[in-house]
């Protein structure tokens, strides 16, 4: 820390000084008595000054940034995002199929839909890669080593991208899988937006960019101390130039970053440098806590907390294996986020969630009808996890002894009036949306068919139609559908369950819930 600048303070002395801003914004930095701009810190919210370098092309303040960013993880270089991970999973997928020149994109079938939209972009032809199906979870497992060889059999040299760890935590053997790519002259992107605590501490996983990707990004915001909107992308490749890269950057980010988002990523890197020893260790001993306290739960149960997965108890043993799963679904597993799964509980992960905010006051990350997750955080506090603790064996109580027979707000509400309605015991508990075992017929490519003439038809009648429109359950933004895939009674069943339990799916024509746009009959 000796010597260095960091962003925030080069922002907070001119914020101090007396300088005339003839520039924008047009705010001017004149936020006093203006409530919004003065909590919003606009003072601090400049353009390219002198002295405060240009996120496109650095040389300065941001360069040295960027530089203490990339020694932090261990990369070779180190881009600032702030359009969040989808730019840097834009310009990736982009840079790499102009340097490999191939029309192929290799992906996970559960990758965020961003990528799916690169695809789109740059009019490439997919190769999916499918995630064994964590059963009784509700989602995908790991990615294998052994369908990644598969998929670059077809496709020597075509980019891959992966997502790990996943929306629920969960960790693909990224080591292996990029030794296998580098053996068929693919490189390898890994989509760690939910990752960027990896590879800071011995408490959580070593992280894709110690593993070997060739172009890791991930959000600065989603566990550590970044603003929303903040992320970064990790170049440790010779298939791709950094120069390229900048330059695909440029196209899909801002040509007027925030100076605040960029001085909380600089911020983010000079806390864990100065204190990331201190506060990674509470966050574990914070979590060590939980699972001591949620191994008693009866009803609900946290996977990866109070019932370890094999992989966590045998780190380090190949072959990984979860308790009461398939072989391999789980490789490792990220910590730091908590699934609550109710399917044994006699309630849904949405009632769940509902019970949780209305009683108690806590906010969860997402539900689905079989589980809800709760995300915890590089400056989280005792007082969050000990709140979910308790609410958890209250509810685990009530639900294990069939008390429970109503919902509604406490008896003594924190605010508010109290109001009770009463809904049925044995609600719906079946597992959330999840892929098909097997992935879907595709009839012809995404591009084809949403250039094709469409029809919106009702969402009841569209088994064996092909698709025109995406499908995405948001967050955490994965393709339940693709266009130019064959919908199956199975994916119907789904959508249909997922509906009436209201959880977050949406097309991208805007015809659903009721309807989804088809390929159109001749």
């Amino acid at each position: 820390m000796d010597g260095y600048t960091t962003l925030f303070s080069a922002l907070e002395q001119l914020s101090n000084s007396r300088a005339v801003t003839l520039h924008m914004p047009g705010h001017k930095r004149n936020a006093a008595g203006v409530q919004f701009l003065e909590k919003l810190g606009a003072a601090y919210d400049i353009t390219e000054l002198e002295g405060f370098d240009n996120l496109h092309e650095p040389r300065g303040i941001l360069k040295e940034a960027e530089r203490r960013a990339a020694a932090l993880w261990g990369s070779q270089r180190c881009f600032f995002l702030v359009n969040g991970s989808t730019g840097g999973i834009l310009a990736a997928v982009r840079a790499l199929s102009l340097a490999t020149g191939s029309d192929r994109l290799i992906m996970a079938r559960n990758c965020h839909r961003s990528v799916y939209n690169a695809a789109q972009l740059c009019a490439l032809k997919t190769i999916y890669i499918a995630a064994p199906t964590a059963e009784n979870l509700g989602f995908s497992g790991s990615i294998t080593p052994e369908s990644v060889e598969a998929a670059v059999r077809l496709a020597p040299g075509a980019p891959v991208i992966l997502t790990s760890p996943t929306y629920e935590g969960i960790v693909s053997n990224i080591a292996d899988i990029a030794i296998i790519c580098h053996m068929y002259g693919c490189p390898l992107i890994v989509d760690s937006a939910h990752g960027a605590h990896f590879g800071l501490s011995r408490a959580f996983p070593a992280g894709a960019v110690k593993a070997g990707a060739d172009i890791v990004i991930q959000s600065v915001h989603k566990t550590l101390a970044g603003l929303t909107q903040t992320a970064i992308l990790h170049l440790n490749s010779a298939l791709v130039t950094a120069a390229e890269l900048q330059t695909q950057l440029g196209i899909f980010q801002t040509s007027s970053p925030s100076y605040p988002l960029m001085a909380s990523i600089d911020g983010t890197v000079a806390l864990i440098e100065k204190r990331g020893k201190q506060l990674f260790g509470d966050w574990e001993a914070r979590l060590d806590r939980f699972d001591a306290a949620a191994s008693a739960l009866r009803s609900l149960k946290t996977p990866g907390h109070g019932e370890l997965f094999e992989c966590q108890l045998r780190r380090g043993t190949p072959g990984y294996r979860v308790k009461g799963l398939a072989p391999n679904s789980v490789w490792d597993f990220d910590r730091s986020k908590i699934i609550i799964d109710c399917t044994k509980a006699g309630i849904s992960g949405i009632e769940l969630s509902r019970l949780l905010r209305e009683r108690f006051g806590i906010y969860c990350e997402t539900a689905s009808r079989g589980f809800c997750i709760a995300m915890t955080g590089l400056l989280d506090c005792d007082e969050n996890t000990l709140a979910l603790t308790r609410a958890l064996r209250a509810l685990d109580d009530e639900l294990s002894s069939g008390e429970y027979t109503h919902t509604g707000l406490p008896s003594k509400p924190t605010g508010g009036t109290s109001t009770t309605k009463s809904v049925s015991h044995r609600t719906e508990s079946g597992n959330g949306v999840q892929f098909p075992t097997e992935l879907p017929t595709r009839r012809m490519e995404a591009l084809e068919a949403l250039h094709t003439p469409r029809e919106a038809v009702p969402l009841e009648a569209c088994v064996g139609r092909v698709a025109a429109e995406y499908v995405w359950r948001y967050p955490p933004g994965v393709a339940l559908l693709v266009p130019g895939e064959e919908i199956s009674e199975e994916l119907l069943s789904a959508l249909l369950l997922g509906r009436a339990a209201e959880e977050p799916i949406s097309g991208s024509a805007g015809s659903l819930p009721e309807k989804i746009t088809v390929v159109k009959t001749q």
